[in-house]
């Protein structure tokens, strides 16, 4: 049976209109993977759920991210048990759910002489971890064994390191995925549609005004609870006064390099020369990944989070220490992201570095809000939110499952029995969708376009059933071809826009002001910073 992945915004739209059989269980603002996963959280639930997104689903941190699953050393070193346990539960989870979209990876830990933690020390706090994520992983190595994985690396001042094992993703397909799933057993979800306010009715909210980004029409929507998941933004809609605490958004920028000059086959952290902060070099979709910063971030919030001149040269300092004999330069870099984290304070402390990245949920009348939490822990906030929404929803059973993903029935040889790895890949991006999205492309789109993964099925396959709007929403998060190829891509614009304009009935003029749109992005955001305070 073929459907939409996504259902088409128009008809959601129209269904709204029309009342869509009466008042919705929950409203869910916000479809970043914190939303994706109240959703998911909510249908397996039973509750008639509707999701909005002001722009694209994963338009902000949740496409923004580091891309790592993990626990997290530094919050096990600062004595955080908790956070960490979760997070490793959730990490292990992932990786058995989600099998070539969450994906396990070899970290290097090195041991720096005269800086903590000691090896003694870093040995305890690796074995703990392994502990709680219930593995056994992590060793020591020497600086022979260490100069074999980084060869490269200058390790006069290293007494070896420790290897361990965390997980990586793409956060924005894992994003879409969790939407995919939540869709498939009863949620509805739109993207461009913002809420403008809420709806009160003798001081409960029990509404939310919504409108349509693109023509500007808006709806009032009735629900027993409106579920506010903005991230960042979560202090628009929710009372953080009343729950004694602030948003502070932090910014983190990374730079991608091309992996055949700047090859690394596992992540390591580098020590930086200038601060003695911990930055991550690491390989990620077949590029070299460095980063990230930890800044407090004080622009505003309306317009995408973009990387500073400073920050360029703060990471490519670092990662010249990982390639002294050919340090990296701006030249070298494909392209660059930031991404703005929510972190939770009392409004105390300053150090963005030693900040929380534990969630906060808060409840007022017919409004939960949640902010705070990273990328690995989203079950586990999405069980908390729902938890605290039921007293405004009506008494459903408990699910049988606890399970976010299901099960697939195909294997990578079922969808390219050529090629089982990359089939693989697609069914962890897709699903069981990934068998139709090959069988319904031509022969000639199942390749790979040259430098990536990525091939022309997946491009048809967005703009048939995964709601794009406009061209970014295509290479920057249905497909990461915008970050992994030069100048955003722009070669393939022209192998693409032929099926483009085909499948949505784009006039030439309408493609034209799409890729002038998207060239702007490109530059304003991903690519390296011209002047010092861009």
């Amino acid at each position: 049976m073929k459907f939409n992945t996504f259902p088409d915004r128009d008809r959601v739209w129209q269904d709204m209109e029309g009342g869509n059989d009466g008042t919705w269980d929950a409203v869910i603002i916000g479809g970043g993977i914190t939303g994706a996963g109240i959703l998911r959280e909510a249908v397996r639930n039973g509750y008639k759920t509707l999701l909005v997104e002001q722009r694209d689903f994963a338009w902000g941190s949740s496409s923004r991210s580091s891309k790592m699953v993990h626990g997290g050393i530094r919050y096990l070193a600062s004595g955080n048990i908790s956070l960490t346990r979760h997070a490793l539960q959730e990490r292990e989870n992932l990786v058995r759910q989600a099998p070539n979209l969450v994906e396990r990876l070899g970290y290097y830990f090195p041991l720096y002489r005269k800086r903590f933690p000691p090896g003694f020390a870093a040995g305890l706090l690796f074995w703990l971890y392994d502990l709680l994520a219930g593995t056994r992983d992590h060793h020591r190595v020497d600086n022979d064994q260490l100069s074999k994985v980084f060869r490269e690396l200058d390790t006069s001042q290293l007494n070896g390191a420790f290897y361990y094992t965390d997980a990586v993703t793409d956060d924005a397909r894992l994003t879409l995925r969790v939407l995919q799933e939540s869709v498939r057993h009863g949620g509805i979800v739109r993207n461009y549609t913002r809420a403008n306010r809420l709806i009160k009715h003798q001081g409960k909210v029990s509404g939310v005004l919504l409108e349509d980004r693109e023509t500007g029409a808006e709806l009032e929507i009735r629900c027993n609870v409106v579920i506010n998941a903005t991230g960042a933004w979560a202090d628009r809609l929710g009372n953080t006064a009343l729950a004694g605490m602030k948003i502070r958004p932090q910014r983190g920028s990374h730079l991608i390099l091309s992996a055949e000059r700047f090859p690394v086959s596992h992540a390591i952290f580098i020590l930086h020369p200038e601060d003695g902060r911990r930055v991550f070099i690491y390989p990620w979709e077949g590029r070299t990944v460095v980063g990230t910063t930890d800044i407090l971030h004080d622009k505003n919030l309306d317009h995408a989070a973009s990387m500073t001149r400073d920050e360029l040269v703060y990471l490519l300092n670092a990662a010249g220490q990982l390639f002294p004999g050919r340090p990296p330069v701006e030249s070298d870099v494909i392209s660059s992201w930031s991404g703005v984290r929510p972190i939770i304070t009392s409004g105390k402390s300053r150090d963005p570095s030693s900040a929380s990245r534990e969630h906060q949920v808060w409840v007022e009348p017919g409004l939960v809000s949640c902010s705070g939490g990273k990328l690995t822990t989203f079950h586990t906030m999405a069980l908390d939110v729902i938890s605290r929404a039921k007293p405004f929803l009506p008494a459903r059973p408990e699910p049988s499952d606890n399970e976010i993903f299901r099960r697939p029935e195909f294997s990578g040889a079922d969808v390219l029995p050529g090629e089982v790895e990359r089939g693989n890949r697609l069914l962890g991006r897709y699903g069981d969708d990934a068998v139709e999205l090959i069988n319904d492309a031509p022969q000639q789109e199942r390749t790979s376009i040259p430098g990536t993964s990525t091939c022309l099925a997946q491009v048809r396959w967005a703009m048939q059933r995964e709601a794009v709007v406009h061209l970014d929403d295509l290479m920057l998060r249905r497909t990461r071809l915008g970050l992994l190829l030069a100048n955003g891509g722009e070669e393939t614009l022209r192998d693409i826009g032929t099926m483009v304009r085909e499948l949505r009935g784009w006039t030439d003029e309408h493609w034209e002001s799409e890729k002038d749109r998207y060239r702007d992005i490109i530059r304003t955001y991903y690519t390296v910073p011209g002047s010092a305070g861009n």
